[in-house]
C-alpha cells in the first residue's frame, strides 16, 4: 500500500513538473514587431535610342537595281 502511494505521489509530482516547465516555455501573447513598408519601385518607360543616321530608301527592289547600275558607272 505504501509502495502504491509513493508511485502515485511520484506520478503527480512528475505531471506538475512537466506542466510548470511547459508554462515557463510559453512565450505568451507577444505581438510581432510591425513590418516596415516594402520599398516602392517606380517604373519609368524606356526611351528607344533613335538612330542619328537618316535611313536611306534603298530597300525597295526597284531602287536597289537602279542604284546599283548607277554606282558602278554603267551608262
Amino acid at each position: 500500500m505504501i509502495n502504491n502511494f509513493k508511485q502515485f505521489l511520484f506520478a503527480i509530482a512528475l505531471v506538475i513538473g512537466v506542466s510548470i516547465s511547459a508554462l515557463a516555455q510559453k512565450e505568451g501573447d507577444k505581438k510581432p514587431p510591425p513590418k516596415k513598408e516594402p520599398p516602392v519601385i517606380v517604373v519609368t518607360p524606356k526611351k528607344d535610342p533613335k538612330d542619328e543616321k537618316p535611313k536611306e530608301d534603298k530597300k525597295k527592289p526597284e531602287s536597289v537595281i537602279f542604284n546599283y547600275k548607277y554606282e558602278i558607272g554603267m551608262p
